[in-house]
């Protein structure tokens, strides 16, 4: 069991057994892309050691799903604080979305037998080292960006001065189209 503090500095205590993982498979949903592209919604098994690579990703990707995935977990304290749904989750941002989210992945480490552990320590351990690369890399990228290369790729205009007109195309009929007029 461990604890992180909300952004209005109350403590909850998150522990991730049976019963929350089944808490979370009742009232979470994501999103999946079945093989011939379809999206459709299923429920978010969390302790499935078999798709742990992909529960992975939504604690690291999914910010509002960890809201969620908390609330379920957690719906017993929350019910004991007389506090809201709305009111719980408004509690989560920043520093405090966080801690929560290291929290939740420590006690999904936890969570499985030993046999099994160690392997998904070392799964979080490496994504945790890819994702530290990438951001690496990405912050590199963006900061020897230009204002015209980030306008470029966004579709936006660049702000460069249009070609001239010399060498765009009049609009209206050109001499080689057949102009048709009708009487009224």
């Amino acid at each position: 069991m461990r604890e992180f503090k909300d952004e209005e500095g109350r403590p909850w205590r998150v522990a991730l057994t049976i019963g929350s993982v089944l808490r979370v498979r009742d009232m979470v949903s994501v999103d999946v892309v079945d093989e011939d592209g379809d999206r459709r919604q299923q429920p978010f098994d969390m302790a499935d050691a078999g798709q742990i690579a992909q529960t992975f990703q939504v604690l690291r990707s999914q910010y509002a799903k960890i809201g969620e995935i908390l609330y379920a977990i957690l719906v017993k304290q929350i019910e004991d604080r007389k506090l809201t749904r709305e009111e719980f989750l408004d509690g989560l941002r920043g520093d405090s979305l966080d801690a929560a989210t290291k929290v939740l992945e420590q006690e999904l480490v936890d969570f499985f037998p030993p046999r099994l552990r160690k392997m998904v320590g070392l799964l979080a351990s490496k994504m945790d080292e890819v994702s530290s690369e990438m951001l690496t890399k990405a912050e590199a990228s963006l900061a020897a960006a230009t204002v015209e290369s980030l306008a470029g790729q966004s579709g936006m205009p660049s702000g460069k001065p249009q070609e001239s007109s010399a060498s765009t195309p009049a609009s209206g009929p050109s001499d080689s189209s057949s102009l048709l007029v009708t009487a009224a």
